[in-house]
C-alpha cells in the first residue's frame, strides 16, 4: 500500500512541476512578445529602414545633381571650342 501512495505522489509532483514549467514558459513567451512587437525590436528595425532609405535617396539626388551640373559643363565647354573654331 505504501508503494501505491508513493507512486501517486510522485505522478503529482511531476504533475505540478509540469504545470510550473509551463506556466513559466508562457510568462516568457509574453516578454519577449512583448519586446517585439510595439516600441520594440520591430518598431526600431522599421525606424532603422527608413532612415537608410531616406539617405540612399538623398545620395541619389545629389549624384544626379553633380551628373546633371557636370553635362552641363561639358556642353558649355563644346559649346565654346565651336565658336573657336568658327571665328
Amino acid at each position: 500500500m505504501n508503494k501505491k501512495l508513493k507512486i501517486k505522489n510522485q505522478k503529482a509532483i511531476t504533475l505540478i512541476a509540469l504545470v510550473i514549467t509551463i506556466i513559466i514558459l508562457l510568462i516568457l513567451a509574453g516578454i519577449s512578445i512583448a519586446s517585439l512587437t510595439g516600441s520594440g525590436l520591430f518598431e526600431r528595425a522599421k525606424e532603422s529602414k527608413e532612415k537608410s532609405l531616406e539617405a540612399q535617396i538623398k545620395e541619389e539626388i545629389e549624384m544626379a545633381i553633380m551628373d546633371i551640373q557636370r553635362n552641363i559643363k561639358r556642353k558649355q565647354c563644346n559649346i565654346r571650342i565651336t565658336r573657336k573654331r568658327i571665328t
